[in-house]
Parts: C-alpha cells; sequence; structure tokens
C-alpha cells in the first residue's frame, strides 16, 4: 500500500457519537473547600443499605460534603446524617446534586420523597425505584437536564418498546424525557436531548450483581455536584464505574468498588491551575 498518511483535509468531521473515555478532573486545589468541591444528597428509603452505597460512592467519587437524609444510623463517621425532612435539607442552595431512588421503595411514601425531590430544584439522579415510580405517574414530572440512569427493564417501563438501535433508543427517551439518559448494561450509552450520545467499553461482567448500579449513582452525582455539566458529569461516572471494576477484579461486590475508587480518581486527576497561594476560609465550618 506505501507510506499511509493520516492528515487534514480540511473537511469538517463533527460527530455527536463518541467513545466515553477517562475524564481529566481537576484536583482540589488551595482554594478549595468542602462545598466547593460539591454536596450531594442522598434520599433514603425502605433498603437504606442501598443509599449507603450511594452515598459512599459520592465521598470517595470526591464530594466535599455527603448528606444521608434518612434515620438509619449507617455509614462512615464522616458522612452526615439528617433526619429533619427532605424539604429542609434540600432548600440548602450549597446541594449541587441529590440522589434518589436506591432503595426508596415503591409505596405512597416513596412518592411523597420522590415528589419533595422533583418540587425542590435541585440537580437530580433518579435511578432505580424513582424510575419505577415515575413509569407509573408520568415521566412529565421530570426537570430538564436531570440524569436518569435506567437498566433495560427500567427503560421499558418508562419508553417502552421504542425502535432502533441501543444508541438510536437512547437518544429518542433522552429527547422525549428532556434528560441525560443513562441506559446501563455491558455496552452503557449515555444520551442527551441535544443528540448527543456516549459510549463505553464492554464492561466487567462481574458488575452483574447487587448495589453496583447504586454505587454509578453517586459516582455521577459527585461529578454534577463538583459543577461538571449533567452529560459531563454522566460520562466521568460511567468511566470511574468501570475502571473500579477493572481494579476489584473477579468476584466482586458493590462494596468492592467502592474501595477503588481513589485508585480510579487518582487516574483522572488533573493540577488545578485555577488554585492560586494561600487557603480560602471555609464558609461554614458546620
Amino acid at each position: 500500500m506505501g507510506r499511509i498518511v493520516v492528515a487534514d483535509i480540511d473537511i469538517p468531521a463533527h460527530s455527536h457519537l463518541h467513545e466515553i473515555g477517562r475524564s481529566d478532573l481537576p484536583a482540589p486545589g488551595a482554594r478549595d473547600h468542602k462545598y466547593t468541591r460539591g454536596h450531594v444528597v442522598v434520599i433514603e428509603g425502605a433498603m437504606p443499605g442501598a443509599a449507603l452505597l450511594s452515598a459512599m460512592a459520592a465521598q470517595r467519587g470526591g464530594a466535599g460534603y455527603v448528606t444521608l437524609a434518612g434515620s438509619s444510623g449507617q455509614g462512615p463517621a464522616a458522612l452526615v446524617r439528617r433526619s429533619d425532612g427532605i424539604d429542609r435539607i434540600l432548600a440548602d442552595d450549597r446541594v449541587g446534586a441529590a440522589v434518589i431512588g436506591p432503595g426508596l421503595g415503591r409505596d405512597e411514601a416513596a412518592f411523597v420523597r420522590l415528589q419533595r425531590a422533583l418540587e425542590s430544584g435541585r440537580p437530580l439522579i433518579l435511578d432505580a425505584d424513582a424510575l419505577v415510580l415515575l413509569a407509573e405517574r408520568g415521566i412529565e414530572q421530570v426537570p430538564g437536564l436531570s440524569i436518569m440512569t435506567p437498566h433495560e427493564g427500567e427503560f421499558l417501563r418508562l419508553f417502552g418498546d421504542l425502535p432502533g438501535s441501543k444508541i438510536e433508543r437512547a437518544r429518542a427517551a433522552a429527547h422525549a424525557s428532556g434528560a441525560i439518559v443513562v441506559l446501563k448494561g455491558a455496552d452503557t450509552v449515555i444520551a442527551a436531548p441535544d443528540g448527543r450520545a456516549a459510549i463505553s467499553w464492554a464492561a466487567a461482567g462481574w458488575l452483574a450483581s447487587a448495589g453496583t448500579g447504586d454505587v454509578l449513582a453517586g459516582l455521577i452525582a459527585a461529578n454534577r455536584a463538583r459543577g461538571l455539566a449533567p452529560f459531563e458529569a454522566a460520562r466521568a461516572g460511567v468511566w470511574l464505574h468501570g475502571r473500579a471494576a477493572g481494579l476489584a477484579g473477579p468476584g466482586l461486590i458493590a462494596d468492592d468498588l467502592i474501595t477503588q475508587l481513589p485508585q480510579a480518581l487518582a487516574e483522572c486527576m488533573t493540577v488545578n491551575r485555577s488554585a492560586g497561594p494561600g487557603v480560602a476560609a471555609d464558609p461554614d465550618s458546620r
């Protein structure tokens, strides 16, 4: 064939479909404090262990402050627990993202919790039981640019049997809902309402176990709370999730992903060049 040259010949080649790769995430700088790193709220429900997995994933995924809205009393000492009402907890303007759905339940009490979150005005990551409740009550309640993380079964309940490839179905669902749709599976697809889509490499089959989706929701929330746009936050979360699974190896359970997240996160860290000399005071040390 002779010599092959790959060169720019001045023909634009733009695509709305990309492969999910490692994100460049700035490391905390000298002027950062716990709230600039992101405040995540995870709403507990009938199965508190699922919400705890999400909360711990958000902590290990880089969030500076994580609140578990519930009364189970489980988890690490650094996890803030509050049971004084979802409305009050989400009224804090410093909340950068809220996760609802893991272990939420599907009864009327669960729906009331979901309704409070939907009306809060906070960026939402909607997972698991929240998606089942929305399928029953209507996706029109979902605020624009929320992030929904269905697996195939939940996707079918939400959007029906849409035609086309997995990418086409995810794009159609994102357009219909106005949300970022993370259609989970071995080849997870992320789609935005504007037509952008990203697809991951096939993830480890060991991720097919209870609780791993809860970890993903917490990771996406950590990146959303730190200021990433919804589509980019979902991409970063999916990559970290898959990388942690690779580090954990065969036989992993959801808890193992959390122990591997610091290493996965370290591989994404770049120097925070916006941080100047000196340390800014934490505006609220409570």
